[in-house]
């Protein structure tokens, strides 16, 4: 995204939010209110005196040229020029962490019918990340229970589509096959669909239940 582009998002929040805040705010939960509107109270600040400054000076130079300020950035992933800079950091670190093998990139959606669950309680979409990656994980320990065999799994949740709606999602990036417990290598290209799709199924029927019920 060009800098100009950013200033055009960062006038947008300025000039509207405030105004869509007072229509929708009742719409979020009302844990969440509180960190949505410093969130993007933040990211409207970026960049200037209001998060603070570095002021560096050159006390030596002939002229006593002016000092230059050096503003803070807000640190957060709602800011396109923070969130931009927080996801290549994100994606540099898994490049050093993954596997030099082949890999399988899926997806796993939610019904419309059970979405708000999860816009009610945001807590269970990071236990539903974690329940993916223990899906591909049991399924390799079942396969074979006396090689312990360990799946590489890394999830990403996306919170809404193309329309901007909430719509969660998880996509998994599996490898094709696992580790066992003498550091060896097993290739496999193939995990069963119908697995896949009863396991996530228990899964989120499991984390729909409120209270337990």
């Amino acid at each position: 995204m060009s800098k100009h582009e950013s200033g055009v998002i960062k006038r947008i929040l300025k000039e509207h939010f405030d105004g869509f805040w007072k229509m929708n705010e009742r719409r979020f939960p009302e844990t969440y209110r509180d960190d949505i509107k410093e969130t993007v109270e933040k990211a409207i600040r970026c960049g200037t005196r209001d998060l603070g400054y570095s002021r560096y000076e050159c006390v030596g130079c002939e002229g006593n040229p002016k000092p230059v300020f050096v503003c803070f950035t807000c640190k957060s992933r709602f800011c396109h020029k923070c969130g931009k800079k927080y996801t290549d950091d994100w994606s540099e670190k898994q490049q050093e962490m993954i596997l030099d093998v082949p890999h399988h990139h899926l997806v796993f959606t939610i019904p419309r019918e059970l979405r708000n669950v999860f816009f009610e309680d945001r807590k269970k979409l990071n236990k539903l990340s974690k329940q993916v990656a223990e899906v591909f994980q049991y399924h390799y320990q079942k396969r074979s229970k006396k090689r312990n065999l360990t799946v590489g799994v890394i999830t990403v949740i996306h919170t809404f589509g193309r329309d901007l709606k909430f719509n969660p999602h998880i996509h998994p990036l599996v490898t094709e096959g696992a580790l066992d417990n003498r550091n060896e290598w097993v290739s496999s290209e193939y995990i069963p669909y119908d697995f896949l799709r009863k396991s996530w199924q228990k899964v989120v029927l499991d984390l729909s239940q409120i209270n337990g019920q």
